[in-house]
């Protein structure tokens, strides 16, 4: 299905049939990422006394129960719910069509080879800093897409207590701020370090205009920079975090 997109007095033309998945799928197999000790999502059968969900053990139809920690083992999307008690639900601000998105590549530096400012103690850590995002954020966009290289197939099912992954500065998610970004998505699994002393500082300086913020995303190598549109698809949960499925349109 092509779609034509009028946009600041702009024909764009999208086919909507060949969006590019930026969510990492789970299929319980064990192989999802972790985070902040959690463990990977799991699967069992519904069970009763005369019944068993699951057809390889010789029941009628498969009844799946699932477990995850939606926050620190796949692709989720989160509300400003996530940092206070407002009750503010990923479903009553995440857009149900699509909105204009950027695309960027940035490489993480050491915190020491930068002026930008963390509100709490670093050594060595990789940031995301302001100048990677400045140069690059050219377009008036309602959601911004980050991807960080190296860039590799291990992001599908990393241990990230393990091998820790790069998170913004303080003036990077100001300057995302002030550019006035409402949905920011990140292919790492906090736009904080993973232990800030529980001051999710990053968080809040985005949630005071921004609207979500989506993590654990993979984006292949395939898809380029650049502007496009962009739908989160996620299901109707009254939760301040669900399982999403980014799909991103380049044009």
């Amino acid at each position: 299905m092509i779609s034509e997109i009028d946009h600041s007095g702009k024909i764009y033309t999208v086919n909507l049939e060949s969006g590019i998945d930026l969510s990492i799928q789970n299929n319980f197999s064990g192989d999802a990422p972790t985070f902040f000790n959690s463990n990977p999502p799991t699967i069992r059968p519904a069970q009763s006394k005369n019944f068993i969900g699951d057809i390889g053990q010789g029941g009628s139809c498969n009844v799946p129960i699932t477990m995850l920690n939606i926050h620190c083992t796949g692709t989720h999307t989160e509300s400003i719910g996530h940092i206070n008690d407002s009750g503010v639900r990923v479903v009553d601000v995440c857009p149900k069509g699509l909105m204009t998105a950027l695309l960027i590549t940035v490489i993480p530096r050491k915190i020491n080879e930068t002026n930008d400012s963390y509100h709490s103690k670093l050594s060595n850590e990789l940031v995301i800093t302001r100048e990677s995002i400045q140069k690059q954020l050219t377009a008036n966009v309602e959601g911004l897409i980050l991807r960080t290289l190296p860039n590799n197939q291990s992001k599908k099912s990393r241990d990230y207590d393990a091998e820790p992954a790069p998170f913004f500065t303080n003036d990077a998610i100001d300057y995302i701020h002030d550019a006035g970004i409402k949905h920011l998505l990140v292919d790492i699994p906090s736009v904080d370090k993973a232990d800030d002393g529980g001051m999710l500082e990053n968080h809040r300086r985005f949630f005071k205009n921004g609207a979500t913020i989506s993590e654990l995303l993979f984006i292949p190598d395939i898809t380029p920079d650049g502007f496009g549109f962009l739908q989160i698809q996620i299901p109707n949960w009254g939760l301040d975090v669900v399982p999403s499925r980014p799909i991103f349109y380049p044009v």
